[in-house]
């Protein structure tokens, strides 16, 4: 009977490993969510997503000419007034008697800037740009969002899975520790067994608690991720598996240089910058501006039981042609400041490439030394696997006592973990490159 308990246990045991590669445990009830309806979820519900492209909207909205500056203003203007002047007491007047006047104004006004040194193109041009920028911010906000997404789902496949594999260790100790009591019953154990048996089934306990807050966590933050319920629990059907590319540095970085999303923001930067310094320049030439329209007076007399009516219309066509002669040297130094601003942005974009360089190496160097040691600990795990089974035969037979076995589960215990935060570190590499060399958009 207790043979076959432990032969059952041991079966659970390894349950776990085959789950990490045919894709995972089943929860009844739950919504089936897949890495790829995690990112849609995640692309049309992120705040940080939608945000942007709120913002992605404003500047379609003001990337026009007439912001720009092409087209004139027109106003038109009311005016209704009335007055009561009364000289009947003034012995000096004309008229002795109370006046009563009403009138009403109207009137239309054009303005329009003819020239101001190519400042309406130079203008739109820096519109055109400003919603690149934007667009470029969203995209970069897309990544973040779909990194996240794929490192939160695969850290919550990662922590169910040690569930899965901490539930069936649990349940190996919690076998033991109650055989031994049914031994202790019958007189055949030996006290200091138990105690251990019950020692490792109450740490398992705790651990397999501890493991499910883990979990519970990571779907968490899935959910905030993806802007939903909180409280949303899922059975998450994707693999915790990759593929394992060889990747090229210069590859990559040539991948880099040409579509990572930072970098093509601060090449926007410099154009903005080109743009500016145009604008500062403008302010060197004259503005040439029209002015016209036509002003309506109606006005309205009364004077005792006589009145009287009187209309005027007035219309004007006006140019204007303004040039600043010396302003203490505010167009020079503001020309100037722009320059240097357009000197320091080529700066960081200079600096950005170090640092992405960098970033990539980093990534690179991490990405093939996760995969060597995800290759070390599958071997590793093979031979804790064949320990464990040899350690319990042992135990059986009375060859090693329970400290001994429960060092054996210990290192089978750590060696499944270790497999599990391997696979999962070789996927946040992988992530991670691909974010750099902007490859994170189109692959998912």
């Amino acid at each position: 009977m207790h043979k076959i308990s432990i032969r059952n246990a041991v079966m659970r045991y390894l349950f776990p490993i085959l789950i990490f590669f045919v894709g995972g445990s089943t929860f009844w009830g739950q919504d089936d969510l897949s890495l790829e309806d995690a990112i849609k979820l995640g692309l049309a519900q992120n705040f940080d997503i939608v945000i942007a492209n709120k913002n992605v909207e404003i500047s379609k909205n003001n990337n026009n000419w007439g912001q720009a500056g092409r087209y004139p203003s027109i106003d038109i203007n009311l005016q209704q007034g009335n007055s009561i002047s009364d000289q009947s007491n003034n012995p000096t007047a004309f008229i002795q008697q109370a006046i009563r006047s009403h009138s009403f104004q109207s009137g239309l006004n054009l303005n329009w800037t003819l020239f101001n040194g190519f400042k309406v193109m130079a203008n739109k041009e820096k519109l055109d740009l400003l919603q690149q920028q934007s667009e470029g911010n969203a995209s970069i906000v897309i990544e973040n969002t779909i990194q996240g997404i794929i490192l939160a789902y695969y850290n919550a496949k990662l922590q169910l899975e040690k569930i899965a594999l901490l539930k069936n260790v649990l349940e190996l100790s919690k076998d033991k520790y109650e055989y031994q009591k049914v031994k202790q019953a019958l007189g055949t154990a030996v006290t200091v067994d138990l105690l251990q048996y019950k020692t490792a089934y109450l740490t398992d306990s705790s651990s397999f608690v501890m493991q499910e807050l883990a979990y519970k966590n990571a779907v968490r933050n899935l959910n905030l991720l993806m802007g939903n319920d909180i409280r949303k629990t899922w059975n998450l059907t994707s693999k915790l598996t990759t593929e394992m590319p060889v990747f090229e540095s210069k590859e990559l970085e040539n991948k880099m240089i040409s579509n990572n999303n930072n970098l093509k923001n601060q090449l926007i930067n410099l154009e903005l910058s080109q743009k500016e310094l145009k604008l500062a320049k403008a302010n060197l030439y004259p503005v040439l501006s029209f002015n016209a329209g036509a002003q309506n007076s109606n006005s309205t007399f009364v004077l005792g039981s006589q009145s009287a009516n009187g209309t005027t219309i007035n219309y004007f066509g006006n140019f204007t042609l303004a040039f600043r002669l010396f302003d203490g040297g505010k167009i020079k130094r503001a020309i100037k400041n722009v320059a240097i601003q357009e000197e320091i942005t080529n700066l960081n974009i200079e600096k950005t490439k170090l640092q992405l360089n960098q970033e990539l190496q980093i990534q690179l160097e991490n990405y093939n030394s996760r995969v060597a040691i995800f290759d070390i600990n599958k071997q590793s795990f093979a031979a804790s696997k064949q320990n464990l089974e040899i350690a319990h035969l042992k135990e059986n037979s009375g060859l090693i006592n329970s400290f001994n076995l429960r060092d054996v589960e210990l290192a089978y215990l750590r060696a499944g973990v270790s497999l599990f935060d391997s696979m999962y570190a070789i996927i946040e590499s992988k992530t991670n490159l691909t974010k750099l060399t902007g490859g994170i958009v189109e692959e998912n």
